[in-house]
Protein backbone atom coordinates (compact mmCIF):
# COMPACT_ATOMS: atom_id res chain seq x y z
CA UNK A 1 0.00 0.00 0.00
CA UNK A 2 1.43 3.64 -0.85
CA UNK A 3 -0.35 5.93 1.64
CA UNK A 4 1.84 9.34 1.35
CA UNK A 5 0.40 12.24 3.92
CA UNK A 6 0.93 15.54 5.05
CA UNK A 7 -0.61 17.29 8.26
CA UNK A 8 -0.55 21.08 7.41
CA UNK A 9 -1.38 23.59 10.61
CA UNK A 10 -2.49 27.01 10.82
CA UNK A 11 -0.63 27.90 14.08
CA UNK A 12 -0.84 30.98 16.03
CA UNK A 13 1.65 33.49 15.82
CA UNK A 14 3.79 32.39 18.87
CA UNK A 15 3.77 28.92 17.41
CA UNK A 16 1.30 27.80 20.72
CA UNK A 17 -2.28 26.99 21.15
CA UNK A 18 -4.16 28.27 24.27
CA UNK A 19 -6.70 26.16 26.06
CA UNK A 20 -10.28 26.90 24.40
CA UNK A 21 -8.88 28.14 21.03
CA UNK A 22 -9.10 26.30 17.70
CA UNK A 23 -6.86 23.77 16.31
CA UNK A 24 -6.99 24.19 12.22
CA UNK A 25 -4.78 23.13 9.35
CA UNK A 26 -5.07 20.88 6.18
CA UNK A 27 -4.96 17.44 5.59
CA UNK A 28 -3.32 15.89 2.51
CA UNK A 29 -2.88 12.34 1.62
CA UNK A 30 -2.07 11.13 -1.44
CA UNK A 31 -3.27 6.65 -2.93
CA UNK A 32 -0.86 5.30 -5.33
CA UNK A 33 -2.90 2.50 -6.36
CA UNK A 34 -6.47 1.24 -5.55
CA UNK A 35 -6.41 0.52 -1.88
CA UNK A 36 -9.70 -0.38 0.75
CA UNK A 37 -9.88 1.13 3.78
CA UNK A 38 -12.30 0.76 6.32
CA UNK A 39 -12.10 3.66 8.15
CA UNK A 40 -9.67 7.06 7.59
CA UNK A 41 -10.11 8.70 11.11
CA UNK A 42 -8.63 12.21 11.82
CA UNK A 43 -8.21 13.55 15.61
CA UNK A 44 -7.12 15.78 18.37
CA UNK A 45 -5.69 13.69 21.12
CA UNK A 46 -3.90 15.02 24.38
CA UNK A 47 -2.65 13.21 27.11
CA UNK A 48 -0.14 12.52 29.95
CA UNK A 49 1.93 10.25 31.21
CA UNK A 50 4.15 9.70 34.48
CA UNK A 51 6.70 7.26 35.01
CA UNK A 52 8.51 7.51 38.45
CA UNK A 53 11.52 4.80 39.71
CA UNK A 54 12.55 4.26 43.27
CA UNK A 55 16.06 3.98 43.38
CA UNK A 56 15.80 3.05 47.08
CA UNK A 57 13.36 0.06 46.45
CA UNK A 58 14.23 -3.14 44.33
CA UNK A 59 12.74 -6.41 44.13
CA UNK A 60 13.59 -9.85 44.94
CA UNK A 61 15.02 -10.03 40.96
CA UNK A 62 16.97 -6.54 41.48
CA UNK A 63 14.01 -4.60 39.45
CA UNK A 64 13.75 -1.40 40.96
CA UNK A 65 10.03 -0.52 42.14
CA UNK A 66 8.14 1.66 39.47
CA UNK A 67 5.17 3.79 39.49
CA UNK A 68 2.84 5.18 36.89
CA UNK A 69 0.01 7.30 36.32
CA UNK A 70 -1.94 8.80 32.98
CA UNK A 71 -4.50 10.50 32.25
CA UNK A 72 -6.17 12.18 29.17
CA UNK A 73 -6.85 15.57 28.81
CA UNK A 74 -8.75 15.41 25.31
CA UNK A 75 -10.07 12.51 22.28
CA UNK A 76 -11.62 14.21 19.46
CA UNK A 77 -12.28 11.76 16.40
CA UNK A 78 -13.22 13.44 13.16
CA UNK A 79 -13.96 10.26 10.42
CA UNK A 80 -12.41 11.30 6.75
CA UNK A 81 -14.05 8.09 5.29
CA UNK A 82 -15.84 4.87 6.40
CA UNK A 83 -16.89 1.47 4.50
CA UNK A 84 -18.13 -1.45 5.46
CA UNK A 85 -17.46 -2.81 2.11
CA UNK A 86 -14.66 -3.69 -0.27
CA UNK A 87 -14.68 -0.76 -2.12
CA UNK A 88 -11.13 0.90 -2.56
CA UNK A 89 -10.47 3.99 -2.84
CA UNK A 90 -9.16 5.63 -6.18
CA UNK A 91 -6.02 6.60 -7.14
CA UNK A 92 -5.47 10.23 -6.52
CA UNK A 93 -4.51 13.47 -3.87
CA UNK A 94 -6.92 14.50 -1.42
CA UNK A 95 -7.58 17.02 1.22
CA UNK A 96 -9.61 17.76 4.01
CA UNK A 97 -9.77 21.21 6.10
CA UNK A 98 -10.13 20.58 9.69
CA UNK A 99 -11.11 22.52 12.87
CA UNK A 100 -10.83 21.34 16.60
CA UNK A 101 -11.38 23.08 19.50
CA UNK A 102 -9.31 22.81 22.74
CA UNK A 103 -11.39 22.43 26.25
CA UNK A 104 -11.10 25.20 28.58
CA UNK A 105 -9.36 23.39 31.71
CA UNK A 106 -6.33 21.71 30.52
CA UNK A 107 -2.51 21.74 31.58
CA UNK A 108 -0.14 22.69 29.43
CA UNK A 109 2.36 20.67 27.34
CA UNK A 110 5.60 19.25 29.30
CA UNK A 111 8.93 17.58 28.97
CA UNK A 112 10.19 16.83 32.25
CA UNK A 113 13.01 14.38 32.86
CA UNK A 114 15.33 14.43 36.25
CA UNK A 115 17.27 11.69 38.19
CA UNK A 116 18.84 11.52 41.73
CA UNK A 117 19.93 9.18 44.28
CA UNK A 118 16.45 8.53 44.80
CA UNK A 119 14.06 8.97 41.80
CA UNK A 120 14.04 8.69 37.61
CA UNK A 121 11.02 10.95 37.26
CA UNK A 122 9.36 10.87 33.23
CA UNK A 123 6.20 13.12 33.13
CA UNK A 124 5.54 14.20 29.37
CA UNK A 125 2.32 15.97 28.93
CA UNK A 126 1.57 15.58 24.96
CA UNK A 127 -0.92 17.42 22.65
CA UNK A 128 -1.37 16.17 18.75
CA UNK A 129 -3.07 16.03 15.73
CA UNK A 130 -3.22 12.62 14.75
CA UNK A 131 -4.68 10.46 11.13
CA UNK A 132 -5.09 6.78 11.03
CA UNK A 133 -5.46 4.99 8.08
CA UNK A 134 -7.19 1.04 9.10
CA UNK A 135 -7.25 -1.60 6.32
CA UNK A 136 -9.33 -4.82 6.22
CA UNK A 137 -7.67 -7.96 7.19
CA UNK A 138 -6.49 -9.69 10.65
CA UNK A 139 -2.60 -8.88 9.74
CA UNK A 140 -2.97 -5.60 8.23
CA UNK A 141 -1.57 -3.09 10.10
CA UNK A 142 -3.41 0.79 10.51
CA UNK A 143 -0.74 3.24 9.16
CA UNK A 144 -0.54 6.45 11.58
CA UNK A 145 1.15 9.87 11.10
CA UNK A 146 0.97 12.28 14.04
CA UNK A 147 1.58 16.47 14.02
CA UNK A 148 2.37 17.27 17.90
CA UNK A 149 1.30 20.92 19.28
CA UNK A 150 2.77 23.42 21.39
CA UNK A 151 -0.11 24.13 24.35
CA UNK A 152 0.31 27.05 26.88
CA UNK A 153 -2.64 27.21 30.04
CA UNK A 154 -2.70 29.90 31.97
CA UNK A 155 -4.16 29.81 35.76
CA UNK A 156 -7.82 30.33 37.58
CA UNK A 157 -6.88 32.47 40.62
CA UNK A 158 -7.04 30.72 44.10
CA UNK A 159 -4.88 32.90 45.79
CA UNK A 160 -5.40 36.66 47.00
CA UNK A 161 -5.03 39.04 44.64
CA UNK A 162 -4.45 42.26 47.07
CA UNK A 163 -2.03 43.26 49.33
CA UNK A 164 -2.10 40.34 51.96
CA UNK A 165 -0.20 39.78 55.21
CA UNK A 166 1.77 36.00 56.18
CA UNK A 167 4.00 35.26 59.57
CA UNK A 168 5.67 32.76 60.82
CA UNK A 169 6.67 32.71 63.84
CA UNK A 170 10.17 30.10 65.23
CA UNK A 171 10.39 29.16 69.35
CA UNK A 172 13.72 28.33 70.32
CA UNK A 173 14.56 25.99 73.23
CA UNK A 174 17.26 27.66 75.06
CA UNK A 175 18.53 26.58 78.87
CA UNK A 176 18.72 28.81 82.14
CA UNK A 177 16.04 30.96 80.45
CA UNK A 178 12.37 31.24 80.94
CA UNK A 179 12.18 34.24 79.21
CA UNK A 180 10.50 32.97 75.36
CA UNK A 181 12.98 32.87 72.69
CA UNK A 182 11.07 33.79 69.81
CA UNK A 183 11.97 34.44 65.28
CA UNK A 184 8.87 36.10 64.03
CA UNK A 185 8.72 36.77 60.04
CA UNK A 186 6.15 39.01 58.83
CA UNK A 187 5.95 39.62 55.15
CA UNK A 188 3.33 42.02 52.99
CA UNK A 189 2.85 41.16 49.57
CA UNK A 190 1.21 43.10 46.88
CA UNK A 191 -0.40 40.20 45.25
CA UNK A 192 -0.05 36.46 45.07
CA UNK A 193 -1.00 36.08 41.39
CA UNK A 194 0.94 37.78 39.07
CA UNK A 195 1.86 37.15 35.31
CA UNK A 196 5.66 35.77 34.29
CA UNK A 197 8.26 38.31 33.24
CA UNK A 198 6.82 40.64 35.85
CA UNK A 199 8.16 41.89 39.45
CA UNK A 200 6.76 40.41 42.67
CA UNK A 201 6.45 43.06 44.80
CA UNK A 202 7.06 42.05 49.08
CA UNK A 203 7.61 44.11 52.18
CA UNK A 204 9.20 41.69 55.02
CA UNK A 205 10.17 42.45 58.71
CA UNK A 206 12.23 40.16 60.74
CA UNK A 207 12.24 40.13 64.94
CA UNK A 208 15.02 38.82 66.41
CA UNK A 209 13.49 38.46 69.98
CA UNK A 210 15.99 35.80 71.36
CA UNK A 211 19.61 35.99 72.82
CA UNK A 212 20.90 35.28 69.94
CA UNK A 213 22.08 36.73 66.88
CA UNK A 214 20.82 35.84 63.61
CA UNK A 215 23.20 35.37 60.61
CA UNK A 216 21.13 36.67 58.23
CA UNK A 217 17.92 36.89 55.83
CA UNK A 218 18.24 35.10 52.57
CA UNK A 219 15.59 35.48 50.36
CA UNK A 220 14.58 33.23 47.03
CA UNK A 221 11.98 31.93 44.95
CA UNK A 222 11.75 27.94 44.87
CA UNK A 223 9.74 25.95 42.11
CA UNK A 224 8.64 22.92 43.46
CA UNK A 225 7.20 19.84 41.37
CA UNK A 226 4.63 17.56 42.51
CA UNK A 227 4.10 14.03 41.18
CA UNK A 228 1.37 11.77 41.98
CA UNK A 229 1.21 8.25 40.94
CA UNK A 230 -1.88 5.57 41.29
CA UNK A 231 -2.61 5.05 44.70
CA UNK A 232 -1.74 9.26 45.53
CA UNK A 233 1.77 8.52 46.17
CA UNK A 234 3.20 12.08 46.29
CA UNK A 235 6.86 12.96 44.88
CA UNK A 236 8.30 16.84 45.62
CA UNK A 237 11.10 17.90 43.30
CA UNK A 238 11.72 21.48 44.10
CA UNK A 239 14.93 23.64 43.11
CA UNK A 240 15.26 27.36 43.40
CA UNK A 241 14.77 29.82 40.62
CA UNK A 242 18.13 31.09 38.56
CA UNK A 243 18.99 34.68 39.84
CA UNK A 244 16.25 35.36 42.58
CA UNK A 245 17.83 34.76 45.96
CA UNK A 246 19.61 37.59 47.57
CA UNK A 247 21.16 38.19 51.30
CA UNK A 248 20.86 40.56 54.20
CA UNK A 249 23.48 40.90 57.02
CA UNK A 250 22.95 39.92 60.85
CA UNK A 251 20.68 40.97 63.36
CA UNK A 252 21.28 41.16 66.44
CA UNK A 253 19.84 40.01 69.92
CA UNK A 254 16.24 41.99 70.15
CA UNK A 255 17.18 43.91 67.17
CA UNK A 256 14.44 43.40 63.79
CA UNK A 257 15.38 43.76 60.00
CA UNK A 258 12.41 45.57 57.73
CA UNK A 259 13.23 45.36 54.01
CA UNK A 260 11.58 46.03 50.69
CA UNK A 261 11.73 43.02 48.65
CA UNK A 262 11.77 42.89 44.29
CA UNK A 263 12.43 39.90 42.14
CA UNK A 264 11.67 40.10 38.63
CA UNK A 265 10.11 37.30 37.28
CA UNK A 266 11.57 35.00 34.02
CA UNK A 267 9.42 35.31 31.23
CA UNK A 268 9.65 31.13 31.12
CA UNK A 269 8.24 29.98 34.29
CA UNK A 270 4.21 29.54 35.50
CA UNK A 271 2.48 27.38 37.84
CA UNK A 272 1.02 24.23 36.21
CA UNK A 273 -2.48 22.70 37.02
CA UNK A 274 -5.40 21.38 35.78
CA UNK A 275 -3.59 18.06 35.99
CA UNK A 276 -3.89 15.21 38.30
CA UNK A 277 -0.80 13.64 37.61
CA UNK A 278 1.86 16.52 38.48
CA UNK A 279 1.24 20.55 39.67
CA UNK A 280 3.95 23.47 39.65
CA UNK A 281 4.04 25.81 42.29
CA UNK A 282 6.26 28.32 43.48
CA UNK A 283 7.19 30.45 46.54
CA UNK A 284 9.00 33.05 47.95
CA UNK A 285 10.87 31.83 50.52
CA UNK A 286 12.20 34.29 53.37
CA UNK A 287 14.90 32.31 55.84
CA UNK A 288 15.96 33.89 59.24
CA UNK A 289 19.47 31.85 59.44
CA UNK A 290 19.84 30.95 63.13
CA UNK A 291 23.29 29.63 64.50
CA UNK A 292 24.00 25.60 65.05
CA UNK A 293 22.43 23.82 66.70
CA UNK A 294 19.14 25.64 66.10
CA UNK A 295 17.27 24.77 62.87
CA UNK A 296 16.25 28.13 60.33
CA UNK A 297 13.31 29.77 60.14
CA UNK A 298 11.20 30.46 56.70
CA UNK A 299 8.40 31.62 55.69
CA UNK A 300 6.76 30.20 52.73
CA UNK A 301 4.73 32.89 50.59
CA UNK A 302 2.39 31.26 47.64
CA UNK A 303 2.42 32.39 44.29
CA UNK A 304 0.60 31.58 40.82
CA UNK A 305 2.43 32.40 37.90
CA UNK A 306 0.78 32.80 34.74
CA UNK A 307 -1.76 34.44 32.69
CA UNK A 308 -5.44 34.30 34.14
CA UNK A 309 -7.30 32.52 31.89
CA UNK A 310 -10.44 34.64 32.46
CA UNK A 311 -9.55 37.71 33.95
CA UNK A 312 -13.39 38.70 35.37
CA UNK A 313 -12.88 35.00 37.44
CA UNK A 314 -12.71 36.10 40.81
CA UNK A 315 -10.89 34.78 43.78
CA UNK A 316 -13.72 32.61 45.79
CA UNK A 317 -11.45 30.92 48.26
CA UNK A 318 -11.10 32.65 51.86
CA UNK A 319 -7.43 34.54 52.02
CA UNK A 320 -5.32 33.27 54.88
CA UNK A 321 -5.67 34.41 58.33
CA UNK A 322 -3.82 38.01 58.78
CA UNK A 323 0.24 37.78 60.25
CA UNK A 324 -1.78 39.32 63.80
CA UNK A 325 -4.29 36.59 64.02
CA UNK A 326 -1.53 33.83 63.52
CA UNK A 327 0.39 35.28 66.19
CA UNK A 328 -1.94 35.75 68.69
CA UNK A 329 -3.13 32.21 68.33
CA UNK A 330 0.69 30.81 68.89
CA UNK A 331 0.81 32.73 71.89
CA UNK A 332 -1.85 30.94 73.45
CA UNK A 333 -0.02 27.97 73.14
CA UNK A 334 2.96 26.91 75.46
CA UNK A 335 6.83 27.31 73.71
CA UNK A 336 7.45 24.01 71.67
CA UNK A 337 10.87 22.46 70.76
CA UNK A 338 12.21 22.39 67.53
CA UNK A 339 10.43 19.32 66.61
CA UNK A 340 7.87 21.67 64.75
CA UNK A 341 9.63 22.86 62.21
CA UNK A 342 8.54 21.12 59.19
CA UNK A 343 11.54 21.27 56.29
CA UNK A 344 9.80 18.86 54.42
CA UNK A 345 8.83 21.23 51.29
CA UNK A 346 12.88 22.51 51.35
CA UNK A 347 14.38 19.31 50.74
CA UNK A 348 15.41 18.25 46.91
CA UNK A 349 12.94 15.67 47.39
CA UNK A 350 10.45 14.75 49.55
CA UNK A 351 7.58 11.97 49.84
CA UNK A 352 4.05 11.78 51.14
CA UNK A 353 2.20 8.67 51.44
Amino acid sequence: MGVHCEINLFKPQDGAFTPGSTVSGIIKYAVDEETVFNKITLSLKGNGLLILSDERRRRRDNRIHTYRNSEKYVDIENVLHHSDKSVPVPIGAYEFPFNFTLPQCIPPSLKYYTRNVSYVIRCNIKYYISIKFERPGLFKFAKKMKKEITVVSGIKPRLPMEPTIYGEQKKLFQLFTRKPSIVNIKANIESCVIAPGRTVQLNYEVFNQTNLNLKGVETKLVEIYTFTTRGQRKIKMSQDVKDTDSKTGAITSGDSSNMDLSINLPSDIGSLEYSNLVSRDYFVHITAEIPFPHINATLKVPLQIGDMNDPNLENVDDPPPSYWEVMAEDMKQDGDGEGDDDDDDDNACSEKS
